[in-house]
């Protein structure tokens, strides 16, 4: 599998660049060097797929929240051409998708069409990052729309998930109130990654790009790619608290049970592993988690297993269940056993083995379906830039992994239950003296995780 994705995803690198002065009035969000515009193979969905990726650096989680809100704005907020309504109106019938999001080093937008129309499609583009015209109310509804909902109001995994990672992806504190807009400008991309193979569409890409303002030439002091790819890594701290955060609500029938843990491993096989062995705990119905607490105990209707990847070999593991709010503490004990169950390797070789043949399925389905979710392969690899063929370890590593020497060294690709963050949402008894006992914070009503998180890691420091 993996010498037919190398091949496929052959890169040509072009180097494009003319300068033009900063628009007034807004801040210029631009990379400060020549755009890398990547070609990947085309998607095999009919559709062509142009990913732009700004340069985000270190930054607060307010200052994230608010460039994607300026850049949603753009793409939303009129044009000196057309209205609000004629843009969404435009995209539908054109079948238009528009995706903004952000890794922990970057601002990304993916636009996605018809083949048929993508042409069009980056003259669409091209007006929409040119002549923006939305207003300061059009960008704070933006706001309201990207903003984390605190899991406390939702009692959802996912906006755990999503709080955690936003901990996890930027600096503490708060941003300088004129970072946080509301009128951005967006010039020069640092990449962009094009799925097409229309010889237009590179032409007209090409066009768009030169025509993006860049940053006024200053000094800079430029290293190599691959140091300052480690330098930048290291500059990004990875690792959750210990201990237990807790937010009771006497009021709630029901407890939200998370199990969470931000894990740093040695390379990607060791990865892989983890995957395959978490998908086996709670991902499907498959799992251990869905067959004993909710078919054999009826005791959670979601029962559920995660492993999100955020950055080269590092994942967030995470175990969540919701249920009835005085049977928690029964129901965490269970959770505990079928993890420390896998962790010794009690898994059978014939599931394991299904769940890697699923991985592969998937990962190819993935790489030439989804041009979001391949994007973020691509720059977890090659953050800085790519120089070269794409060639991505994950490829071999899934290739690679053997089923049976996972399970066999499961202890050495899952981390110890007594790593994990416990954090509890709504009702039924208090946490017990043994689990308050590494680390405790109460999570007071309508208040970030992140107030917890930083009080648990400045104990722990």
């Amino acid at each position: 599998m993996h010498a037919l994705l190398r091949a496929l995803t052959a890169v040509l690198l072009l180097s494009l660049g003319t300068f033009s002065a900063p628009q007034a009035r807004a801040e210029l969000i631009a990379a400060n060097h020549k755009t890398d515009t990547v070609y990947l193979h085309p998607l095999r969905n009919g559709l062509s797929a142009l990913t732009l990726v700004w340069p985000l650096g270190q930054v607060t989680e307010d200052r994230a929240l608010a460039l994607q809100a300026g850049l949603r704005s753009v793409l939303f907020g009129g044009t000196a051409s057309r209205s609000p309504q004629d843009v969404v109106e435009y995209i539908r019938v054109k079948g238009i998708r528009q995706s903004v999001s952000t890794t922990r080093r970057h601002l990304l937008l993916t636009i996605t069409a018809p083949k048929e129309v993508f042409p069009e499609t980056l003259v669409h583009l091209e007006n929409l990052l040119m002549e923006p015209t939305y207003t300061s109310g059009w960008y704070q509804r933006e706001r309201e729309t990207v903003r984390y909902a605190h899991a406390t109001l939702s009692r959802n995994p996912d906006d755990v998930r999503a709080e955690l990672q936003g901990y996890l992806s930027h600096q503490a504190g708060e941003a300088d109130p004129a970072e946080l807009g509301p009128t951005f400008r967006f010039g020069r991309p640092s990449q962009a990654i094009l799925r097409s193979g229309d010889p237009v569409v590179e032409q007209r890409l090409a066009k768009l790009l030169s025509k993006l303002s860049q940053p006024a030439i200053g000094v800079r002091i430029t290293l190599p790619k691959w140091l300052e790819s480690r330098l930048d890594r290291k500059r990004f701290p990875f690792e959750l608290p210990t201990g237990t955060i807790h937010f009771q609500d006497p009021t709630s029938s029901e407890m939200l049970i998370i199990l969470a843990r931000a894990e740093v491993f040695e390379d990607e096989p060791q990865m892989v592993g983890a995957n395959l062995l978490m998908n086996h705990i709670g991902a499907s119905a498959n799992s251990d988690m869905f067959r004993i607490l909710r078919q054999e105990m009826r005791a959670s209707y979601d029962p559920r297993s995660y492993f999100d990847i955020v950055d080269k070999n590092r994942a967030v593991l995470l175990l969540s269940a919701t249920v009835k709010a005085d049977n928690w503490p029964r129901i965490y004990d269970e959770i505990g056993e079928i993890y420390q169950s896998t962790h010794s390797g009690n898994v059978p070789t014939s599931i394991l083995t299904l769940l890697h043949q699923d991985a592969q399925k998937l990962f190819i389905e993935r790489f030439f379906h989804n041009p979001i979710w391949s994007v973020n392969q691509l720059l977890r690899e090659f953050p800085n830039g790519v120089k070269g063929n794409v060639v991505l370890p994950i490829i071999d590593a899934i290739d690679d992994a053997s089923p049976r020497d996972i399970i066999a060294n499961a202890d050495s690709h899952l981390p110890p239950l007594d790593d994990y963050l416990l954090i509890l949402i709504g009702g039924g008894p208090a946490p017990t003296a043994e689990l308050r006992a590494n680390g405790y914070c109460t999570l007071p009503p309508n208040t970030p995780l992140k107030h917890c998180l930083t009080q648990l890691a400045t104990v722990a420091n």
